[in-house]
């Protein structure tokens, strides 16, 4: 038995809540700045550290690159197939 039908006749929380609704472009951008936050950027503070002998940079680097692991999270799930959003996409 296969069902071909949503079986409501609004759209569910979980469509909602695992769709992003943002464009390929945007994705890339978002993939863009988190390669430059969770590696670049702490590198060159990182370098700037130890070539100045001022440890700011490296205590700054630290939330740069929590931003940047925050951002590949998000990315993460927004690239993500989700099941519930694949069953609905050939119901409808």
């Amino acid at each position: 038995m296969i069902q071909k039908s949503m079986g409501m006749s609004a759209g569910a929380f979980n469509t909602r809540e695992f769709f992003h609704g943002q464009t390929a472009l945007f994705l890339r951008h978002v993939k863009a700045i988190m390669w430059g936050l969770c590696f670049a950027l702490p590198l060159v503070l990182l370098l700037l550290s130890v070539a100045t002998g001022n440890s700011a940079f490296a205590i700054l680097a630290f939330p740069v690159q929590y931003l940047g692991l925050l951002a590949e999270r998000w990315l993460f799930f927004a690239q993500a197939r989700h099941p519930q959003n694949l069953y609905y996409q050939t119901v409808s």
